[in-house]
């Protein structure tokens, strides 16, 4: 039995089908047992994975930085401590030490923040936030 033109062209074409992710028709063939999902979604799913995978980098990158940091402040206090018995000031005093942690802090809260609104909301706006504040953080580590 032989397949009029309309039935072969749409069965190697496939079928307007529903993407069960943003509800919007696409061409595809249905196979059961497999949800049909547009190309957008699987796009927009791999970018989301790779912007997850380069924030929680960089989230371990500036953790790192930190403890770095927080070592060289106590080190320095230390140093201080036994050359307090020469008449020099000191140069980095136990409150610059708290007063730099404590902006180190709140800069981490606000990043941990942005993080939480790039992962509901993938808007760039945030990503930019976020890729500021670490420069930032990477800036002021590095002096």
């Amino acid at each position: 039995m032989k397949m009029p033109e309309n039935d072969k062209k749409s069965s190697l074409l496939g079928e307007l089908v529903v993407c069960v992710r943003c509800k919007n028709p696409f061409m595809g063939k249905r196979v059961e047992g497999q949800e049909l999902v547009c190309d957008n979604c699987i796009k927009l799913a791999e970018r989301k994975k790779e912007l997850e995978l380069g924030v929680l980098d960089n989230v371990i990158e500036s953790n790192k930085q930190m403890d770095q940091c927080i070592i060289k402040m106590k080190d320095t206090l230390t140093l201080d401590k036994q050359n307090s018995t020469t008449v020099e000031p000191k140069k980095f005093t136990k409150q610059d030490y708290f007063e730099n942690i404590k902006k180190r802090a709140q800069t981490l809260t606000k990043s941990i923040d942005l993080l939480e609104k790039i992962d509901e909301t993938q808007d760039e706006e945030y990503i930019e936030e976020y890729k500021k504040i670490f420069q930032a953080l990477r800036d002021e580590h590095k002096q």
